[in-house]
């Protein structure tokens, strides 16, 4: 792109899933970026967090959901209904069924997105300041507003995706913080 002038969302997201499928080593930075959302994590105590279950190029998050569970945090994953996220119940042991785009989904009871402490919300590209690129359903857009105004959104994703900037309309949400793998983010 010219100097000033910005990559629209749908190349942003092209040139996204190209620099997530590159890296090499995502496998052994996961541990980095779990321990990194764990720490995040810490300050809530033993409360609701919602995790989401990395598919493809993503973070693979079934460790930091595991120790999350061994921590006594009460998960719940995202199922899709329609054009919505439904917070759905998430226990340890408990096989997971394959949903809407192939992503996996708890079976357990719907959760009120008000009782949700922390959200872990993925992306393509993230900025530092929060602003983020999804897939392009708006679904995470769409669950933030319904979330209660002291729930802390961590966005997460490797450090190659964090961009200086990106375009963002009225509806995007701006998570919190961001959580990369990088040691020194």
């Amino acid at each position: 792109m010219p100097d000033g002038v910005m990559e629209t969302k749908p190349q942003l997201r092209a040139r996204m899933r190209r620099v997530r499928a590159a890296i090499p080593d995502r496998a052994e930075r996961v541990g980095s970026l779990t321990t990194a959302v764990l720490d995040r994590c810490a300050g809530i105590g033993t409360g609701t967090v919602m995790a989401f279950v990395g598919i493809g190029n993503e973070p693979d998050t079934g460790a930091l959901i595991d120790a999350l569970l061994a921590g006594g945090f009460r998960v719940v994953l995202p199922r899709v209904v329609g054009e919505e996220i439904v917070a759905a119940e998430h226990e340890s042991g408990r096989v997971l069924t394959t949903g809407a785009f192939g992503i996996p989904e708890p079976a357990g009871a719907a959760v009120d997105p008000r009782e949700i402490d922390v959200v872990l919300v993925p992306g393509l590209a993230f900025t530092r300041d929060g602003r983020r690129l999804g897939q392009g359903g708006g679904f995470y857009d769409r669950l933030l507003p319904q979330l209660r105004g002291d729930c802390l959104t961590i966005g997460i994703c490797f450090a190659e995706q964090i961009v200086a900037d990106l375009a963002t309309e009225p509806h995007d949400r701006i998570v919190d913080v961001v959580v990369t793998d990088a040691v020194t983010e």
